[in-house]
């Protein structure tokens, strides 16, 4: 009867493919003694937030996370480091480490991650960089503050040092505007990227790092996630993660963040309806492989008509020919080097299902070039 739910599940996947990028899950991992242990909560709405649960720079830090609609916010809590009191030479920091927070990340559902402890910023990229690397089906995205050693696809490393709040007194240090930013990354939706996204909260930004010799254009071409001013509005300026190294598997597209979050939608979406309906569930003949690879290409179809994939690009599965191939080979089936391409798709290996994809994300329109003649 082949596989009818798996086509249909497809479908609707790529359907509700925007509406889902606009309902992604924000974590935000804070130090606040007035939380008590470690531990999290869930909150769908900013009036969920008990006044009294955490200490008033992070519940204002936390709110800030509400400013746009949201599916949910996630907060994980540990106590704050203590200082024992002391000279210099003998003071000692005390506490829960932040490795802790992380333990309780483990166990989480959420899309991007922030933390608003300043101190604690590489050891969450270096958490999530490796995680990604093991994590099958969902990859994870940090947000982070002047991180010095990034270079992924998966954090979004932020400059400015501090933002200035509309009717504050003072500024607001960049850690603890995080959630904002986490925010927004989570619940944009995939038809348009956070290039030039307004933030109507704030009237001043730090740019102190923008100079002659190092302007904004080449820290954004550094990796960095720039705020700027423009008009008298702060907004994000060009929506980059902080992925510097190209490469033949990492590519100049993947510098962007709405590239990497159509990537994830489609790698979670393939991954999740193969593991939950195919798995188990068939025998590995050509002919099942063939019925879900035919489903694939019409959840590939649908994101064309959402504005996901190029339309007028094949964005194609199939079989992938050499990794099958390679598998017969290694152990000792030398004659499939002569198997002419049609064979080896027909030879299945084992339980394995080698597939190969060929997709052209669409960008966000970001950058004019308009020349014009005058006679």
């Amino acid at each position: 009867m082949g596989l009818p739910d798996i086509d249909i599940i497809f479908k609707q996947k790529a359907v509700t493919a925007i509406r889902r990028s606009q309902r992604g899950i924000a974590c935000v991992i804070v130090r606040d003694n007035t939380a008590g242990d470690a531990g999290y909560e869930t909150y769908k709405y900013e009036k969920d937030i008990p006044t009294n649960k955490y200490g008033a720079a992070v519940l204002k830090a936390l709110k800030r996370c509400f400013l746009v609609a949201v599916n949910k916010v996630v907060v994980v809590h540990i106590p704050e480091v203590t200082i024992t009191e002391g000279d210099e030479e003998g003071q000692q920091a005390t506490g829960v480490e932040f490795s802790a927070a992380l333990n309780i990340l483990d166990g989480l559902n959420y899309h991007y991650v922030c933390t608003t402890d300043a101190d604690s910023q590489q050891e969450l990229v270096n958490y999530i960089i490796s995680k990604n690397r093991s994590s099958k089906g969902r990859k994870y995205v940090a947000v982070t503050y002047n991180a010095a050693v990034a270079d992924s696809k998966y954090i979004v490393n932020v400059k400015n040092a501090w933002v200035h709040v509309n009717g504050d007194n003072e500024n607001t240090g960049m850690a603890m505007y995080l959630p904002r930013l986490t925010s927004i990354l989570a619940n944009l939706p995939m038809n348009r990227s956070c290039t030039y996204y307004e933030l109507e909260d704030l009237d001043g930004i730090d740019m102190s790092f923008v100079a002659a010799e190092h302007s904004i254009d080449s820290w954004i071409d550094d990796g960095w996630l720039c705020l700027i001013k423009d008009d008298d509005e702060v907004m994000i300026g060009r929506g980059v993660n902080s992925l510097t190294t190209v490469t033949s598997t990492e590519t100049e597209d993947m510098k962007k963040i709405i590239f990497v979050e159509s990537m994830n939608l489609m790698e979670e979406d393939i991954y999740s309806t193969f593991k939950k309906e195919y798995v188990g569930r068939y025998k590995n003949s050509y002919d099942n492989q063939a019925l879900f690879i035919s489903a694939v290409n019409t959840y590939f179809r649908e994101l064309t008509h959402e504005e996901i994939l190029d339309p007028d690009y094949e964005n194609e599965a199939k079989v992938n020919v050499e990794k099958q191939r390679d598998a017969w080979l290694g152990i000792g089936k030398t004659e499939a080097e002569e198997w002419k391409e049609e064979k080896v798709k027909r030879m299945t290996f084992r339980s394995n299902v080698f597939l190969a994809g060929d997709v052209k994300i669409l960008d966000a329109i970001e950058d004019l070039h308009f020349e014009i003649n005058m006679e």
